[in-house]
């Protein structure tokens, strides 16, 4: 298992184009093609540097790995403040929004799933805001 975990981004949401920080962890299980760390990085910053909801960079991120490498599993956890709930509407601040996509063997294998996991740890405490 290959896992990349605390990557910084900054997106802006697509509703209110108010800014999107947090965090991308990443792993998958390779099969046939490896690729170097950095590039799972930069396939974070290339679909964050969009107007994004979450919920939709996390599935981007994890369809993209999976088309391109074509791995036995991949998993992406994403966590991030949103200012659209800190300056207007709700005013709340300290909320994070977690989100993930679990496909091939993370999706299937209870047991794959909780190592992926138990890797990235709970990083939340430390997600810039």
């Amino acid at each position: 298992m290959v896992v990349l975990r605390d990557i910084d981004f900054r997106s802006h949401c697509e509703h209110h184009v108010a800014p999107i920080v947090g965090r991308a962890h990443i792993g998958y299980l390779p099969d046939h093609r490896v690729i170097g760390i950095s590039k799972l990085a930069r396939v974070v910053d290339v679909f964050a540097r969009r107007l994004q909801i979450q919920e939709k960079l996390t599935a981007e991120i994890a369809d993209s790995i999976e088309s391109v490498l074509q791995p036995r599993g991949v998993g992406v956890v994403i966590e991030a403040a949103h200012h659209c709930m800190t300056t207007r509407g709700v005013s709340k601040e300290g909320v994070l929004m977690v989100t993930s996509r679990m496909l091939g063997a993370f999706r299937t294998d209870p047991k794959t799933r909780r190592e992926f996991l138990s890797m990235i740890g709970n990083p939340a405490a430390s997600v810039p805001r």
